[in-house]
């Protein structure tokens, strides 16, 4: 069995047109069964080591944007020492052995072709379950039989209710838009969806979609200052060489 968390970024509901999020994002992290306690109380050693105690107050979150930003409890934290940390939680991804995907869409674009258009964070989880159904399959293929994959996101009241219908549709008849269905035969229950702050997995999957949005903006805008290298370097670093599937849906 396989956790897949996932964590949205990008979402600005029916506004498709806001120039600072032109992108909906799904950053999935894939985690054996095996290695999902490891991988947790791997993530409480990183935030332990930079806060103490604190790290285990109720309210703290290791949150990608507020790291990278320096905001909340990362304020008071240099440039540099936030970079640090948020390698140190990235490092996490190859230590545990995980895959990462990445699907998304380009919403200025969805909403010039379709004068009505399905919300961006239906699309993009569409993809991601294809995505992760193929994932299954060649895990399966490799000799893994019976690869089953459960789904844990982060809390999202706007979204959850049409999430889990989607999904319970896709098991029944396989995805139904797009230019080819898939069968989503290895994705098994629901979507489990639980607070981030209370789930190292989601958290760590956090930081991972921030990032991978940063990275969108910077290479859009061909930014070459400090903070767009160190969005690269933990980039190509730490998250590239996980990455089993990447594509932002341009229509």
């Amino acid at each position: 069995m396989w956790l897949a968390y996932l964590d949205e970024t990008g979402n600005t509901g029916k506004d498709l047109k806001n120039p600072d999020q032109p992108r909906h994002m799904i950053a999935t992290v894939l985690v054996h069964e095996s290695r999902i306690r490891a991988l947790h109380a791997g993530m409480r050693r990183v935030a332990r080591r930079t806060f103490g105690d604190e790290a285990d107050e109720p309210a703290f979150e290791l949150h990608g944007a507020d790291i990278f930003g320096g905001k909340g409890a990362f304020s008071d934290l240099s440039p540099q020492k936030r970079i640090e940390l948020y390698g140190d939680v990235l490092e996490l991804l190859g230590r545990h052995e995980t895959n990462v995907i990445v699907r998304g869409v380009d919403k200025p674009r969805l909403a010039a072709r379709y004068p009505n258009p399905y919300h961006p964070h239906d699309i993009t989880l569409m993809f991601t379950m294809e995505s992760v159904e193929r994932f299954a399959e060649a895990r399966d293929a490799d000799g893994e039989d019976g690869c089953h994959v459960l789904l844990v996101a982060d809390e999202n009241a706007e979204n959850e209710d049409a999430a889990l219908r989607d999904l319970a549709r896709y098991q029944r008849a396989g995805t139904t838009w797009g230019w080819r269905s898939v069968e989503i035969e290895h994705i098994v229950d629901t979507i489990h969806f639980v607070s981030s702050r209370t789930n190292w997995g989601i958290q760590l999957t956090d930081c991972v979609a921030y990032l991978a949005s940063r990275r969108e903006r910077v290479l859009a805008a061909r930014d070459r200052s400090p903070s767009a290298m160190a969005v690269r370097r933990l980039w190509d670093d730490h998250v590239k060489p996980h990455v089993r599937h990447y594509e932002i849906w341009r229509p």
